[in-house]
């Protein structure tokens, strides 16, 4: 018997990988693009809804918060179910979902529907983030991850530097039409664009490799050998593996960090823009874009770089570090528009760099069952980060009249997630 090797050249291998990128990327950046305009949207929502319906800091901040608490429920179960039914019809089921409660919340008239509808839409996109990881790490190899990881997080800063605009522009030109505050607009609107995505998943995305008719079976063996090889060296394969490694609980207690300070941007960068002088809606929307729009060019960059042999540590220190001196920022120089948004602009180029390297990390660890465990298990816990950073700024805003005292409780997190991820991949001389 022959045993055929597929053996790819450089060039070849850069063919093959911008072909699936050009296939799948543009399908996952919508998905994840929805996922963080539907985050961003109830921060801008809050500058009319709070006073409309008479929300306290504090209840505003538990009812963002609370969609984190449904997400954690159900991201372990969705990540299963992914693995079995396919990311093709889960990811469907997931944008449709979500689409339909958030487009709900512009019926919202008190605290308690609001908490519904937000723990609702957390439990809908459970799941998404990483299914998204689960799935690349079915497609792509570690030597493409960074640049992959990349592509596909940079939907987040997309999505926020048009949703402040775009928010801005709702809650301005359609105020009162048919008697509906804009907030309500902003929701129904947003929502109805998420519903008509689900279509495009459900016809432009293949499950695997080998069920993508749109590579020859040369190129489905060539990427898929290469997944094979990378799964090979990865050290938990089972689910009870991906459990027990200590390192797991590590990458959860970082991702949770971290993402305090990634959702303390999200929920409350208009809020805290108003805060600093600026009161026109519309004006807050455009300033609130620029730090995202600094995190998407530069994530840009940051995920190729880190891609060479031995840079993912120094990328991670650094992408740490900018992120903790941001938020110090933000807060030291609170009085001043131009450096406190200098400060948010590198807390988020930070974070959104720390991301895209954190998760091609990752991707080394686990492999096959263990993935579908670990990836979900690291994502649902650590999004309970989503939970407490709008609900502690909330209560820190309502005590003391401004955020720079939680943007310092933010730094400290993010200092200790850079801690956290040390330990986690001591193991890993290059991580």
């Amino acid at each position: 018997m022959t045993t055929i090797t597929t053996v790819c050249t450089t060039d070849e291998t850069g063919q093959l990988y911008n072909k699936i990128a050009w296939r799948i990327i543009p399908i996952l950046i919508l998905i994840f693009f929805f996922a963080n305009l539907d985050r961003a949207n109830v921060g801008f929502a809050a500058l009319q809804m709070k006073q409309e319906l008479g929300f306290s800091n504090a209840a505003y901040g538990f009812g963002a918060g609370i969609f984190f608490l449904g997400y954690f429920i159900f991201e372990i179960p969705s990540n299963i179910a992914l693995e079995k039914v396919g990311a093709r019809i889960w990811f469907t089921r997931i944008v449709l979902t979500w689409g339909i409660a958030t487009s709900a919340l512009a019926f919202v008239h008190d605290t308690t529907l609001f908490y519904v509808l937000r723990f609702v839409i957390g439990a809908a996109e459970a799941g998404a983030a990483p299914g998204v990881m689960l799935f690349l790490s079915q497609w792509v190899p570690d030597s493409q991850r960074g640049r992959f990881n990349a592509l596909f997080w940079v939907s987040a800063p997309i999505a926020f530097v048009v949703s402040g605009p775009f928010s801005g522009l709702i809650l301005t030109q359609l105020n009162g039409t048919f008697g509906y505050s804009g907030w309500r607009w902003l929701f129904l609107v947003e929502g109805l664009l998420t519903i008509a995505v689900a279509p495009l998943i459900l016809l432009g995305l293949s499950n695997r490799i080998q069920d993508a008719p749109w590579l020859t079976e040369g190129e489905k063996k060539a990427a898929q050998d290469a997944v094979s090889h990378v799964a090979e060296g990865a050290n938990a394969h089972t689910y009870k593996d991906a459990l027990r490694k200590p390192e797991t609980l590590l990458c959860c207690a970082a991702y949770f960090l971290l993402l305090i300070g990634y959702y303390g941007i999200a929920f409350w960068l208009p809020q805290i823009i108003k805060q600093s002088g600026i009161s026109d809606t519309w004006t807050i929307g455009w300033v609130s874009s620029l730090p995202w729009l600094a995190a998407g060019i530069a994530v840009l960059f940051v995920g190729p770089f880190s891609d060479s042999p031995g840079r993912r540590k120094t990328v991670r220190i650094a992408s740490v570090s900018i992120t903790a001196i941001g938020f110090w920022m933000s807060a030291y120089f609170s009085a001043s528009v131009g450096l406190a948004l200098l400060g948010l602009t590198l807390a988020a180029v930070g974070i959104l760099a720390t991301s895209t390297v954190f998760w091609a990390i990752l991707a080394r660890i686990y492999a096959g069952s263990a993935a579908a465990i670990g990836f979900a298990t690291i994502n649902s816990l650590g999004n309970l980060g989503g939970f407490v950073s709008p609900y502690m700024l909330g209560i820190v805003t309502d005590l003391t009249g401004s955020t720079v005292l939680g943007m310092y409780l933010i730094t400290t997190s993010i200092v200790l997630s850079g801690v956290a991820m040390s330990f986690a991949f001591r193991k890993m001389p290059s991580a």
